[in-house]
């Protein structure tokens, strides 16, 4: 058994497949979805889990390099704008149309997670990243220039090796 980490046995091989640039879309209760596959449907009740829960579980186990939420939550929910923010300080933050969510993410993203999150505009876009560091350090050169902004980010909220 297990000592720490996600016991979830679905989510926890999910985060094991995702590759860089892999798109893994966590959501709110309501999201509509197939429930196919690629679907871990954590939810059980309304709230339980809620959206915080899940994320904290996934970003200490997964690298995320970026994440996007639905444009109208910064302004309508700043409650989980803020919470994901606070989650994933050293990702870059974004906005995208709610139609790309239930359109383009949907249909790319490589994994769906379904949290019982009772909240409009729940919905996290989270880009699998790597390590910079470790990443570029077999290659005896300085991080390359394109990628100073993510190792900085990685350095500046002390993630700069494995946690």
């Amino acid at each position: 058994m297990r000592r720490k980490g996600i016991l979830n046995v679905k989510l926890s091989r999910a985060i094991s497949e995702m590759g860089h640039d892999d798109i893994m879309l966590v959501t709110d209760a309501g999201f509509q979805m197939a429930h196919d596959e690629r679907v871990i449907d954590l939810a059980l009740v309304p709230g339980v889990p809620d959206l915080f829960t899940v994320l904290k579980a996934i970003r200490g186990e997964m690298w995320v390099e970026e994440f996007a939420m639905i444009a109208d939550a910064k302004e309508n929910n700043p409650y989980a704008w803020n919470g994901v923010s606070a989650i994933f300080p050293d990702a870059k933050a974004g906005t995208k149309p709610n139609e790309w969510f239930h359109g383009a993410c949907y249909q790319n993203a490589k994994y769906i997670v379904r949290t019982g999150a009772w909240m409009p505009w729940g919905n996290v876009a989270l880009v699998s990243g790597i390590p910079v560091q470790e990443w570029f350090a077999n290659t005896g050169a300085p991080v390359p220039a394109s990628w100073e902004e993510r190792h900085r980010l990685n350095v500046e909220h002390g993630l700069d090796g494995v946690e």
